[in-house]
């Protein structure tokens, strides 16, 4: 079976920015580990001038240039790329990932095509600071819609998906998102007492601001708690610079650490050493930090949005909380310092059962039976 796979992708698999990122990756390694899998990725890139193609263990990957205000011109010269490039190689089956310009080129494909969705553009819109953003993600919530009202058959990685969108009339398929699996082999015995880890871009969606503030309590009644945010800070400056200024002003230098984005193994060793992951958006959809610390033995404490209650057992494999709201969220993290027996008995919960849902072996293997039904 030949699948075209649309979407980013990472050229340096150590170093993945954000979770479509990682998805891509992980499924295309473990569908062409599968019988008959013949996969070939295509992603648009702003670091390369002509297209170019290179191998990595039995993937195939089509770099292509990054067209130049991709979204005030509609997608429509980045859909063409892919088109030619897709239509060239002839595949049985085009799978695009997002809703932006690569589910553009699926549903324009002369094959048959599934998207996943990833993001609630609709939804994410009004998470973002300054006008200019807020007009990009306007836009992009109109070409998703667009896009969705032209798709055959979607893959909901929550049941959130199909919530989000009451009018969309498609067949709807259910497959969660695949984690590495280095993380199910992170050690359950090098955590450290007291530290919270929070895997996210620092930008306003993630609400990083309401976990400084809540961290700020927790620190009052512990003395050996520490906060490590993993994640890069320069798509949102302004905001990364609230956050710091924020750590600064209530006096928490020694006890806050900003890493920036990690590679595989330091982020890893991250999960490893934590107590706890905390997780503040204001909007997910089924975000992989949570896969991959659920993979790693590491117990959650993330809001109520989304599709995150479909990842999280409330008392079971972690706590959830209100968005933005500081005294639930520092009563929860303080709940998990206090008690380092029941979050080990949480993280081993958690990873059981994310061995069964995440393992990219079980996903892809769901994938390639999505497949065929399409093509029967």
């Amino acid at each position: 079976m030949r699948v075209a796979m649309l979407g980013l992708y990472p050229v340096d698999p150590e170093h993945v920015l954000g979770g479509v990122e990682a998805v891509t990756y992980l499924l295309t390694q473990a569908l062409v580990r599968l019988p008959q899998m013949d996969v070939h990725m295509f992603t648009l890139r702003s670091d390369v001038a002509s297209p170019q193609i290179l191998e990595r263990d039995g993937v195939v990957v089509h770099l292509l240039p990054q067209p130049r205000f991709s979204r005030l011109m509609w997608h429509r010269e980045g859909m063409r790329r892919l088109l030619q490039e897709v239509t060239r190689w002839g595949p049985d089956v085009v799978h695009a990932h997002g809703t932006d310009v690569y589910a553009g080129a699926a549903v324009r494909a002369p094959f048959p095509h599934v998207i996943t969705v990833h993001g609630i553009m609709a939804r994410e819109a009004g998470t973002v600071w300054g006008w200019r953003r807020r007009l990009a993600r306007e836009v992009d919530r109109w070409f998703e819609r667009w896009v969705l009202a032209q798709a055959r058959e979607v893959i909901a990685i929550s049941p959130y998906v199909r919530e989000a969108y009451p009018w969309l009339r498609t067949r709807f398929h259910f497959v969660e998102n695949p984690v590495d699996p280095v993380y199910f082999r992170a050690p359950e015995d090098r955590v450290v007492a007291g530290r919270v880890l929070c895997v996210a871009r620092v930008i306003p969606r993630k609400d990083i601001l309401t976990l400084i503030r809540a961290f700020d309590r927790v620190a009052r009644a512990h003395p050996s708690a520490q906060l490590h945010i993993a994640g890069e800070e320069h798509s949102f400056p302004e905001y990364a610079r609230a956050c710091r200024a924020e750590v600064t002003a209530r006096g928490l230098g020694d006890r806050v650490r900003f890493l920036g984005p990690l590679d595989r193994e330091a982020l890893l060793q991250e999960y490893a050493a934590a107590q706890v992951l905390a997780l503040t958006s204001v909007q997910e959809t089924a975000p992989v930090v949570i896969a991959e610390a659920m993979a790693a033995s590491t117990p959650v404490v993330a809001t109520h949005v989304g599709g995150v209650p479909y990842m999280v057992r409330e008392g079971e494999t972690g706590w959830l909380v209100p968005p933005g709201d500081v005294e639930a969220l520092a009563r929860a993290l303080g709940q998990a310092l206090e008690d380092p027996a029941r979050c080990r008995e949480m993280g081993r919960r958690a990873r059981t059962e994310a061995q069964h849902r995440f393992h990219p072996q079980v996903v892809a293997s769901r994938h390639r039976d999505i497949y065929a039904k399409i093509l029967g």
